[in-house]
């Protein structure tokens, strides 16, 4: 998965980096067969002064890769480099992922017009693709229907939009970044800050709907991004199109209008809280049928069975299901599995 925010973290230090003298690149996953700590659009940033932001390897590679990256930063020329991590006798480490890598490190200034670009399409937070053509040597943004090119020329045209996924096409490596997910929490109890900060740490961005400002605030949650005061009913459908829901007012009535709210807004998950007899009947008074209710993505019990019972446990329950539903997977043991990321 590549990761608009892992990105935008990492080109913030770049930037950082760069602004105190230091030359930089950005180290990215382009290709991966078998098992490996990190999936194809994984990134991370290395300075010629020794620093770096974000992994790879979870430590595994790093420290090769640094070799090469100072000759990039010097030549300002990038590179590829192929692992191939079952060659014990090469690497001498004991690595637990056998699997190869393609990484490809990439000389960047912050300063130049191109990268400009790329930092404002971060900040932007809407979906866009790096690619490079690694024949040509060309590099350019793709943001909708408008282009920037490294060289500012035309490119012509490439494949499909795949977002969320870094592909290589032949020569081709199309980086398609995604903003993360939208969890809409609907409470502001107790119980949902360990939900709200482990969400976030799950890569979502995190909105809490509570109208009680006492609780709903920066103070109370400080991992969301926004704090609405408002009724779930004075909200407008399409304020989160395709958001997860949490519903989890503890007060039937408002978990009512949250659910209501939730399910007009083409919602990709809404989990709520209690016992399923509990949604059911609040289903029934809000007007879904059995055959709707089929159709829509509502999970009640909340959560995988992981046997939780405090609110920190049934938060890793909640998210461990938001991830699964995420990534498109059943969420079951990985006992037994030859390949951990399964397609």
């Amino acid at each position: 998965m590549s990761s608009l925010r892992e990105a935008r973290n990492i080109w913030q230090v770049m930037q950082d980096a760069q602004g105190a003298g230091h030359r930089v690149c950005l180290a990215m996953i382009t290709q991966v067969q078998g098992s490996a700590y990190r999936r194809p659009g994984a990134k991370m940033m290395m300075a010629d002064s020794g620093q770096m932001a974000g992994t790879l390897s979870g430590g595994c590679l790093e420290g090769d890769l640094y070799m090469y990256a100072q000759d990039v930063m010097k030549s300002q020329q990038a590179t590829t480099r192929h692992y191939d991590l079952t060659e014990d006798d090469m690497w001498g480490l004991g690595i637990g992922c056998k699997g190869q890598i393609d990484v490809i490190i990439e000389p960047v200034d912050v300063t130049h017009p191109f990268w400009e670009a790329y930092g404002a399409a971060l900040e932007a937070d809407q979906p866009f693709c790096l690619g490079m053509d690694l024949a040509q040597g060309e590099r350019f943004i793709r943001r909708g229907t408008k282009v920037t090119t490294y060289s500012g020329h035309p490119v012509g045209p490439v494949a499909e939009e795949v977002y969320g996924q870094t592909v290589v096409r032949g020569h081709m490596i199309l980086d398609h970044l995604t903003p993360p997910e939208r969890l809409v929490v609907a409470g502001a109890g107790h119980d949902a800050k360990p939900l709200a900060a482990l969400a976030h740490q799950a890569g979502f961005e995190v909105s809490i709907v509570d109208p009680r400002k006492m609780l709903n605030n920066p103070q109370m949650f400080p991992s969301a991004v926004e704090w609405v005061d408002t009724n779930a009913q004075d909200i407008e459908a399409d304020r989160w199109p395709h958001a997860y829901w949490a519903i989890m007012n503890h007060q039937q009535d408002r978990d009512e209008k949250a659910l209501q709210l939730a399910l007009r807004s083409s919602p990709q998950y809404v989990g709520v809280l209690g016992p399923r007899s509990r949604t059911q009947e609040m289903l029934r008074h809000i007007g879904v049928t059995g055959e709707d209710l089929a159709r829509l993505p509502v999970f009640s019990p909340v959560g995988l069975d992981l046997g939780a019972e405090t609110p920190e446990e049934v938060a890793i329950s909640m998210v461990a299901e938001m991830m699964a539903v995420r990534n498109h997977c059943a969420g079951g043991n990985l006992n037994g599995r030859e390949r951990i990321h399964q397609a």
